[in-house]
């Protein structure tokens, strides 16, 4: 199992400590690819692409519109 990270330093957390995840681009269980964007993250206005760490089926851990922070885990893949 990989986890999914929201990746650090995306966004000033000094400002704003959290953000949205906007969408997801696949469905639960959904098969996807290393490298292959997954989900979109929210914050100041700009979004942010989540790319899967690695090949595999896709598990959602947080739904879209949850809040997120930096280095927060969103789903994982099997």
């Amino acid at each position: 199992m990989t986890q999914i990270r929201v990746p650090d330093g995306l966004w000033d957390t000094a400002k704003i400590p959290e953000a949205v995840l906007s969408q997801w681009l696949y469905l639960d269980g959904a098969t996807v690819t290393e490298g292959s964007v997954v989900a979109v993250v929210m914050a100041e206005k700009t979004e942010f692409e989540i790319q899967a760490p690695a090949d595999g089926t896709l598990r959602i851990t947080v739904p879209a519109d949850g809040v997120v922070a930096p280095g927060g885990v969103i789903g994982k893949i099997d």
